[in-house]
């Protein structure tokens, strides 16, 4: 499970809005309370979860689907998504 670590607070929103400029009209990013999930495609798909400490918003994605079909987006679009949040929302990006 790739993830990262935002040294701010992040609303889903502002999340939400990072990668869909990140990832380009190919995406459809849907918010919930503390969770987006992105999609490219009916097969590929993952989950992110927001989780806040002081002073920073970690986030956990999740590749999604069957199990043969969860191994492949855990590598592929779970991976695409953690970069853009890094790219998207911070320079001083940690994680895995």
């Amino acid at each position: 499970m790739p993830s990262t670590t935002i040294p701010r607070a992040v609303t889903p929103q502002e999340a939400a809005d990072a990668l869909r400029d990140r990832l380009g009209s190919g995406y459809q990013v849907t918010t919930r309370t503390r969770a987006l999930t992105v999609k490219h495609g009916p097969l590929a798909f993952a989950t992110v979860r927001l989780s806040r400490d002081p002073g920073a918003t970690t986030f956990r994605v999740h590749g999604g689907g069957l199990i043969v079909n969860r191994i492949v987006n855990e590598f592929g679009i779970a991976r695409t998504v953690t970069g853009a949040i890094r790219e998207g929302l911070g320079k001083e990006a940690q994680g895995s």
